[in-house]
């Protein structure tokens, strides 16, 4: 893996972490709806620590979300930040193919859902979802899961490759 491609896989990687975060502290349920919220303080607090994320808040903040238009706007942010302007033009799309990016979300995910009661107890802000994440993430049980993951995991055109029409 080059460094650009891996430093793809982070920046990626930090959206969809980042867009979870807003999900689980700002998404608000109204008229049926289900709506991202964030106040101005919050938005004062991202602008300062994470500029490069502001637009993804904007495009989201005080509008009805589902899953599909939830990702949607995230796919469409990352491409539109990310891919030809940051990174070669296609290379984000590859991101989103890898297995490498595939296995960092579902750990990830894994962490999210194991500690849903802990970061449910009060509001952290997203640098301290990074810090929690990487804290568990660096102990030896983990790094021992993201290995097999890893060793198991076979790149998406190898399974596509194999797949009958």
């Amino acid at each position: 893996m080059t460094d650009s491609f891996a430093n793809a896989v982070k920046d990626v990687v930090e959206v969809m972490e980042f867009e979870s975060w807003l999900r689980f502290y700002f998404f608000h349920e109204e008229g049926g709806g289900l709506f991202i919220r964030v106040h101005e303080q919050a938005l004062k607090c991202i602008r300062g620590l994470h500029p490069h994320l502001v637009g993804l808040v904007e495009e989201l903040n005080n509008k009805e979300v589902d899953y599909e238009t939830s990702v949607a706007t995230v796919c469409q942010f990352v491409v539109r930040s990310l891919d030809g302007s940051k990174y070669r033009a296609g290379l984000v799309p590859e991101v989103f193919d890898s297995s490498e990016f595939q296995n960092e979300m579902q750990l990830f995910n894994l962490w999210l859902q194991g500690h849903e009661a802990q970061l449910d107890q009060h509001f952290q802000d997203f640098n301290t979802w990074l810090e929690l994440y990487g804290k568990w993430k660096s102990s030896p049980e983990v790094q021992d899961y993201f290995q097999i993951l890893k060793e198991n995991s076979a790149p998406m055109a190898a399974v596509k490759s194999e797949s009958v029409h």
